[in-house]
């Protein structure tokens, strides 16, 4: 289950870090395109003004902008005046929209606007000024064309054989290939942030099940190991709390020692369980206040390997069984059940022989009363190297001199 648990965390950070690197492109993405919009928003409507020499409809129509201006009627007033309607053709054969237009059109003296039709007509000084009428026209979109038309008085006949057209090119944004690129991208890293957004949450909530159950099991495995510490303890009234004593002490020194929150919670339960072999001994021999026998402290060593004998088939924590078997080594090699030595001896084991060891001199026992502060200080730097790995009899020493020791 830890290991299960320990891959779902990596590959929650592992998410973690995906969506932070999208969420950057995403960014960066997203200002790429604004700013880009920005400048084709500039770039892209764009002013322009042109004469155009002839009003005739041009034969071949293709990508121009063209005004023609046809007579289609003409009658003398009873005044003389001669009255003329004309049609106008605005053709946009562009890949672009043009918009607010305006034709200029030169005209006689004296002529004057009788009546217009699709669009809007203002005679300033000798000049027609034709604009779009409203919403109507306003825009001329490509491949398009617009007819409108006005009525006119003048003097004489006349026909109209130049104009200047102005107007504004608008550039279909969503046309643009960059634009439409960055459009992609950002849709692209949208939904992998998105997906990444929603694999990230649903991973949290399995995590989330996970630690409950992980909580549960803690929480049974614990119970179950403390009742057993409790049959250990008890065969000895001397000894009572003393596994519960070196595993809060050895669980202190490995969190001091840097090790991370699992670690430090097996090596906890390794501390419970150390002294499980002792089960097997007997309760005259534990409890002799006499000198040992050489049968009976061969018998008292076993109790390492007992342990390790019962705990073989419970292998879902492996430093637990390190703890039972090799609490006993010492750093010298002088130790027992193996004779290891250093650093080939495993760091839960050499933690809990200095916990152990704390604990031991820290409490009265049958055969002898237990010791002061600053003996149990001066025992532990002298058998450093020796008996102890001298790192672990360094953080105890700063847990003993800080009070730490005598909270846990």
């Amino acid at each position: 289950m830890y290991n299960k648990f320990n891959a779902m965390m990596y590959q929650k950070n592992k998410i973690k870090k995906v969506m932070i690197i999208l969420s950057v492109f995403f960014g960066i993405a997203s200002l790429g395109t604004i700013g880009w919009s920005i400048y084709l928003k500039n770039v892209m409507h764009r002013s322009m003004t042109f004469s155009q020499d002839s009003l005739r409809k041009p034969v071949n129509s293709t990508n121009i902008i063209n005004v023609s201006v046809k007579r289609t009627n003409t009658w003398v007033e009873e005044d003389k005046s001669i009255v003329t309607a004309y049609d106008v053709i605005f053709i946009n054969t562009k890949d672009f929209d043009f918009s607010n237009w305006e034709i200029k059109l030169q005209i006689p003296k004296g002529s004057f606007l009788e009546n217009t039709w699709n669009c809007n007509a203002e005679i300033q000084k000798d000049e027609l000024f034709i604009t779009p009428k409203e919403k109507r026209n306003e825009i001329i979109k490509p491949n398009s064309q617009e007819t409108f038309g006005f009525i006119i008085h003048s003097k004489a006949f006349f026909e109209f054989d130049c104009a200047e057209v102005s107007g504004t090119e608008i550039h279909h944004i969503s046309k643009n290939f960059v634009f439409n690129i960055c459009c992609l991208i950002m849709l692209i890293l949208t939904s992998m942030l998105v997906i990444s957004i929603i694999i990230y949450h649903s991973m949290l909530s399995q995590i989330k099940k996970h630690e409950q159950e992980m909580l549960h099991d803690s929480i049974l495995i614990e119970q179950t190991m403390k009742t057993f510490t409790t049959f250990i303890d008890n065969k000895d009234p001397y000894t009572r709390g003393h596994s519960t004593r070196v595993a809060a002490y050895t669980k202190e020194i490995a969190r001091r020692m840097g090790f991370n929150e699992t670690e430090t919670r097996n090596m906890y339960y390794a501390g419970l369980m150390h002294d499980i072999g002792k089960i097997t001994i007997s309760d005259e021999i534990l409890n002799k206040t006499s000198h040992l026998s050489d049968n009976e402290w061969g018998l008292i060593k076993q109790h390492t390997a007992n342990g390790a004998e019962l705990l073989k088939n419970f292998t879902i924590l492996p430093v637990i069984n390190d703890a039972v078997l090799y609490h006993h080594e010492r750093y010298d090699g002088n130790g027992y059940i193996n004779r290891l030595k250093g650093d080939d001896i495993p760091i839960v084991a050499r933690i809990v022989c200095v916990a152990d060891s704390y604990d031991a001199m820290s409490a009265n026992r049958c055969y002898r009363l237990k010791f002061s502060e600053e003996r149990i200080i001066m025992e532990l730097q002298r058998c450093a190297g020796k008996q102890f790995d001298p790192s672990v009899v360094e953080i105890i020493i700063e847990i003993i001199k800080d009070g730490t020791v005598y909270k846990l």
